[in-house]
């Protein structure tokens, strides 16, 4: 009799785990072009491949969340991030205090990123500090890392500025010890800060 009432729990459970699943929105794709940016993220940046997006406002019905635009190449991954996390008013460039304020969030979440288990042995490598990049100017910081599958060594970097009254955050990974996907990460970066207007 228990063995049969534990049966029937567990395909009841397995029943009520599809359900949900199922009810779970799919995810809604972000557009090639930010109507309120203007930015574009095209098939490619650079030497990097578009190989997703999300729309957070239709995905998940969280509009302080934005859009992401991911980026990949054989060895690196870059993510574009514009929101404005309900503010109403975000300064441009990377010194205003709301811009620092996010900035200093990102580098929490990065944190609480590697106590999650994303990144094992989270340094500091380069930063914090202002990265000028063509007409842009980001609050940036680089950590060292190995990734707890395959330990490898790796490169994190973000990137936070304030741009038309959003925040625009890249988070780029590469490995350690490659200088072709260090010119990757640095050419993705500015093949998308020569695409924008000032």
């Amino acid at each position: 009799m228990r063995r049969r009432f534990f049966g029937i729990a567990v395909a009841g459970l397995a029943v009520l785990l599809a359900l949900a699943a199922a009810a779970q929105p799919a995810p809604v794709a972000a557009p090639e072009r930010n109507a309120e940016t203007g930015l574009a993220f095209p098939d490619m940046i650079g030497p990097a491949r578009q190989v997703g997006s999300t729309d957070y406002s239709r995905s998940k019905g969280m509009p302080e969340l934005g859009w992401a635009w991911n980026y990949e190449t054989q060895a690196i991954t870059t993510t574009f991030y514009i929101y404005n996390a309900g503010i109403a008013s975000i300064p441009s460039g990377a010194t205003g205090s709301a811009v620092l304020t996010q900035f200093q969030q990102a580098i929490a979440d990065i944190e609480i990123g590697a106590r999650a288990g994303r990144y094992e042995q989270l340094e500091l490598s380069q930063g914090p500090g202002n990265c000028p990049v063509g007409a842009m100017v980001f609050r940036c910081i680089t950590f060292t890392a190995v990734l707890p599958g395959d330990k490898r060594t790796v490169f994190t970097r973000l990137f936070v500025t304030g741009y038309r009254n959003y925040f625009l955050k890249i988070r780029q990974d590469w490995p350690q010890n490659s200088p072709a996907a260090s010119r990757e990460v640095d050419a993705v970066v500015q093949a998308f800060v020569r695409s924008a207007s000032p």
